[in-house]
């Protein structure tokens, strides 16, 4: 008999799930800029959409915090495999957006845009440091994650290591920040 470890199987499903769910926002960004490249503003509504989808990944937290979680086993930490696959799929599409983490960008963005960025650090910042008051006072993290998704699991891939999780929504925490 061969036995599977599905807990382990179910954590990594739903992982893969919700950062789907992010790429699959931003993909839809990206499609319909793309079909607007002939307008003038093109890039303007691009930057826009990008902080929308962001906004609505952000907003989804609470409700994957208050009706999802109560459905899984405490240990599994559904709110932070959730939380960090939001954090870690924004972060890179608005450091995109601004030109890397040097923000080479940042000076050809409209005042509008600026404050428009702003506005969403801040408000995702809001959102982590009410969801994972811990996170507001951790200013240095062990490790950057620019290229590479979070690895989230404990050894044994049947939980969500809170210190790596906790660590990964710090460093985008930071990061943003200092965008800010």
């Amino acid at each position: 008999l061969r036995f599977t470890n599905m807990r382990a199987a179910a954590l990594e499903q739903l992982y893969q799930d919700f950062e789907m769910r992010g790429v699959d926002m931003f993909r839809g960004v990206h499609e319909s800029a793309a079909d607007d490249a002939e307008e003038d503003d093109a890039a303007n509504q691009q930057f826009t959409a990008i902080l929308r989808a962001a906004t609505e990944l952000v907003t989804e937290i609470d409700i994957v915090k208050n009706q999802m979680k109560p459905c899984f086993a405490p240990h599994w930490h559904i709110e932070a495999l959730w939380s960090s696959c939001v954090a870690h799929v924004c972060s890179n599409h608005i450091v995109q957006q601004i030109g890397g983490p040097d923000g080479q960008n940042l000076p050809e963005l409209t005042i509008t845009q600026l404050l428009e960025l702003v506005a969403w650090v801040e408000y995702f910042r809001e959102t982590i440091e009410e969801t994972f008051p811990e996170v507001a006072s951790m200013r240095d993290t062990k490790k950057t994650y620019f290229e590479e998704r979070p690895e989230l699991f404990d050894s044994d891939k049947r939980s969500v290591n809170m210190q790596n999780a906790t660590d990964s929504l710090a460093w985008v925490n930071n990061m943003l920040w200092e965008v800010h």
